[in-house]
């Protein structure tokens, strides 16, 4: 037998050699180096590894402690974490990881999801809002440390279905000021759907029925892709996670790098405070005193809802906001974990296949959060839901976590910054602030004391200047404080 079919018939998948023998021309070719790409020997391992995992209880289940709060936070504490963030910044030692895979399909939108506008008056993408903000965050680090320009190097987690297009996106917006040097884009993975036996379905004539492999699979496409190889060659040493569906995400938060780095942490969460105890929500919990996410629908109504006698809060009351902080060598250890022990979800659904109609197949994905029982140093810190989380999940008028929320939440913020700068809000929507004038609400006592602001879009608040890391941190240089770090 030759290497293909040897591999296929060992991995219990010798009918999709089969298959590629009634094939003729470009479909047969075309089949065979889709095959070739596919390690079946490793779908065998998560397929059996997986299959045979028990489904997870309630037993063992306990509420997590040790969350640094926001009321329990100082404004010294602040303070020096963010001087440690913005000196690792400056050094080039952490960076950036954006989870970018999804398509705008339930926003009615064939493009990824970064490429969308969620309505704000400046018309910018979530790309645009999250590269601009990396700019002006690469020059505070700048001006605050007396260091050379920094470049943060900034990680794109993209999938098959929307690689191209991003990419496209990106160069046709001449990568929005960042230096194209700086930006690594690579793609998350795929698996085949496979019948219960373990047999990889044919959605068609020489194709495979494939579907993505989770964000979780994040950490294998990071080490396929010679991403973490590039990281360690630039001397990075921690990462900051963010999904690009967040409008309102604040990307290598200063002070929450420094809250990390203080604490040597292997990993850190930024966590919000559940809104409703049966908010449809992840929630940060121990399982067996490992720290776990558990979905909504493994809580029980009845522990959702239950509450701490002696405090009347909640006992699980932290929410999963996909924000997070990976140290490097963490993250190479947790990769190598999985690898060895593979242990992804099993969706049962019913997959189309070859001669039209579904048949009965299982989806395997993991999630980013299915590592976090591997760590050890962990760091849990509050941050405010209307400063750090405008999620885009639904589609437009859909009343929650959709479009007109997100820009809602933008707007409310942008405002907050300009009343606290000194100027003046006269326009119930609230304002715009560019990402390239304030990372955090710094910065705009000059632009806004004393002044009126009486529609959503004013072109002071949209200052552009300066070199390519940004303008100036004010028309007359000034810092103007640092109020939002952390956004508490």
């Amino acid at each position: 037998m030759g290497g293909l079919e040897a591999a296929l018939r060992t991995a219990g998948q010798g009918h999709l050699w089969d298959h590629l023998l009634t094939l003729d021309g470009e479909v047969r070719t075309a089949f065979q180096v889709q095959l070739e790409a596919v390690d079946f020997a490793r779908v065998q391992r998560i397929f059996q590894a997986s299959m045979a995992m028990t489904e997870d209880s309630e037993e063992g289940v306990e509420p997590i402690d040790g969350v640094q709060t926001i009321q329990d936070t100082t404004e010294e504490q602040r303070g020096e974490w963010r001087a440690l963030g913005l000196a690792a910044i400056a050094g080039g030692r952490v960076a950036g990881l954006l989870l970018a895979g999804g398509q705008g399909t339930r926003l009615g939108s064939p493009a990824p999801k970064g490429c969308y506008d969620i309505g704000l008056p400046s018309r910018k993408s979530l790309f645009q809002l999250h590269a601009e903000r990396l700019l002006r965050l690469q020059q505070l680090a700048q001006r605050e440390e007396s260091a050379p320009r920094p470049c943060i190097p900034w990680y794109i987690m993209t999938s098959p279905a929307t690689d191209v297009e991003t990419r496209a996106f990106f160069q046709a917006h001449a990568w929005f000021g960042l230096d194209a040097e700086q930006v690594f884009f690579f793609q998350q993975g795929e698996l085949p759907a496979l019948t219960p036996s373990g047999e990889a379905i044919l959605a068609a004539p020489g194709r495979l029925a494939l579907s993505p492999d989770g964000n979780g699979g994040v950490y294998a496409a990071l080490r396929r892709s010679g991403a973490l190889a590039d990281m360690a060659a630039r001397g990075v040493a921690a990462l900051d996670v963010w999904p690009v569906d967040n409008a309102l995400a604040a990307p290598l938060d200063p002070a929450w790098v420094g809250a990390c780095l203080a604490a040597r942490a292997d990993l850190g969460c930024r966590v919000l405070q559940k809104a409703t105890p049966g908010e449809r929500v992840g929630v940060l919990a121990r399982r067996g005193g490992r720290l776990a996410v558990l979905e909504y629908s493994e809580l029980s109504e009845a522990r959702a809802a239950a509450r701490n006698p002696a405090t009347g809060a909640l006992r699980y009351a932290w929410s999963n906001a996909c924000l997070h902080f990976f140290s490097l060598a963490w993250l190479a250890r947790a990769t190598d974990a999985l690898e060895a022990a593979p242990r992804f979800h099993v969706a049962r659904k019913a997959v189309p296949c070859l001669g039209g109609g579904t048949r009965p197949g299982v989806k395997l994905e993991l999630f980013i959060f299915d590592t976090f029982g591997l760590a050890e140093g962990v760091r849990l810190v509050e941050v405010g839901r209307a400063a750090q989380f405008a999620p885009v999940k639904n589609g437009p008028g859909a009343g929650s976590d959709c479009p007109e929320t997100a820009r809602e939440a933008v707007l409310a913020l942008h405002a907050g910054w300009v009343r606290r700068a000194g100027g003046r809000v006269g326009c119930g929507e609230g304002v715009e602030v560019s990402p390239l004038l304030s990372y955090a609400g710094e910065g705009l006592e000059d632009v806004c004391g004393g002044q009126d602001f009486t529609r959503p879009w004013d072109a002071r608040l949209q200052l552009v200047g300066g070199d390519k890391g940004g303008p100036g941190l004010g028309p007359s240089g000034r810092r103007g404080g640092h109020p939002a770090t952390l956004n508490m």
